[in-house]
């Protein structure tokens, strides 16, 4: 196992340690190992490789360090993963000028953004992984969906292994393949609906016969008619296809109008305190064009936050009636 090491440096004052809290409270961090300073995980490019991102002082603005751990690592081929995980980590787009502009727009955001400045979107390994996530989380709880996230990498993910100082296998969502090898029952086996699995086991076959194409690398052109295709799929509609537009090709202005977490919580800012409608969060995500995706992330991040600590009260409460 052959092992390479590279500094990232981001355009702007870069949040890795409030980038870390969003990866520690997000029911979609299913394959990432974080540790004090940073995270691992694999990556499905070439045969498979493993990365870690770290920085040792989390209040410095110091360069990240990108390791990377593969069986051949050619100069091509770290040029590869360095691009993807700069696009992955968001670090080709000063967020100051993003932030400003959130903060102008919408006050009630802007708290938000002011407590958490230099925090920036990361979006998730690839479009695959983002669309698997978000099927599994359609119409049920957060903590639903991570189990059934948890038990289709279990049952049905592939492992780089690394030796070396790392020592370990670190895990990777099921290809498409496995989904048309093992058929719709294994995903209802897992705990998908009917109508969930039919919708992955169809996109799956689509990928596998070539008439889909989900690379992350996609142009915003082709990106967009692979989306297309994707909600023509029964079970897909225009929140998942939102969710791999923004988690998977990183196209940070669409704003996921669908998603209830997200209507609850800008609800509480509205007068009358209210869930929003998918309408009414469109015209109120009006406010933050063209960063709608980033402005998600932001409520996203204070939403996790404030889950997080509830779930602490009552962990602590229940301690004390025993």
């Amino acid at each position: 196992m052959n092992r390479h090491t590279v500094s990232l440096t981001p355009c702007g004052a870069y949040g890795f340690g409030l980038v870390l809290a969003y990866l520690r409270t997000s029911p979609s961090a299913i394959v990432e190992r974080l540790h004090e300073h940073g995270f691992q995980r694999a990556l499905d490019i070439s045969s498979g490789v493993v990365v870690e991102v770290a920085r040792e002082n989390l209040l410095s603005e110091e360069p990240l360090t990108l390791t990377i751990w593969g069986e051949t690592l050619s100069s091509s081929l770290v040029k590869v993963v360095v691009a993807h995980m700069r696009r992955m980590l968001v670090l080709d787009v000063d967020g100051a000028g993003v932030e400003t502009h959130l903060s102008t727009r919408d006050p009630a955001l802007g708290s938000y953004v002011q407590r958490h400045r230099g925090f920036r979107p990361i979006l998730l390994g690839s479009p695959w992984e983002a669309l698997l996530w978000a099927v599994a989380g359609q119409l049920i709880g957060v903590e639903q969906a991570r189990v059934i996230k948890q038990r289709l990498v279990d049952r049905g993910g592939r492992t780089v292994t690394v030796g070396g100082e790392l020592g370990r296998s670190f895990p990777l969502p099921p290809e498409p393949s496995w989904v048309i090898t093992q058929g719709i029952d294994a995903l209802r086996a897992i705990g998908f609906s009917q109508t969930k699995a039919r919708a992955i086991y169809a996109a799956a076959d689509a990928i596998h016969d070539g008439t889909l194409d989900l690379k992350p690398t996609l142009s915003a052109a082709d990106a967009a008619a692979a989306l297309a295709q994707l909600e023509a799929i029964p079970g897909i509609g225009p929140w998942t296809t939102a969710i791999v537009a923004l988690r998977g090709f990183g196209h940070l202005e669409v704003l996921p109008d669908g998603d209830s977490g997200l209507q609850s919580f800008v609800g509480r800012h509205a007068n009358p305190r209210r869930r929003l409608t998918r309408d009414e969060l469109r015209a109120w995500g009006e406010r933050w064009a063209p960063y709608g995706g980033w402005a998600t992330y932001f409520w996203w991040l204070q939403l996790q936050a404030e889950a997080m600590v509830r779930r602490a009260v009552a962990l602590d409460e229940g301690r004390d009636s025993v």
